[in-house]
């Protein structure tokens, strides 16, 4: 029982830090604190710029913090 109950933390704690990570990669991406990342924004990075359209599932052309939640780079 010990054991689950630290492998539980220990999972729960990644899931954290990768939130966390991917929040602060998206406010470094968003330059004009708009709260979304334009194409223009995400040309600072390849990866995400070569999955933008993909990513943008409104296709308003920004990505709001649930779409950028599915990047994978």
């Amino acid at each position: 029982m010990k054991n689950v109950l630290i492998a539980l933390s220990i999972t729960g704690l990644s899931f954290a830090s990768v939130n966390a990570m991917a929040s602060e990669d998206f406010a470094a991406l968003d330059t004009d604190q708009s709260g979304t990342i334009s194409m223009s924004e995400a040309q600072a990075h390849t990866a995400l710029a070569e999955q933008f359209k993909a990513l943008d599932a409104d296709a308003n052309g920004e990505l709001s913090t649930t779409e950028f939640a599915n990047f994978k780079g």
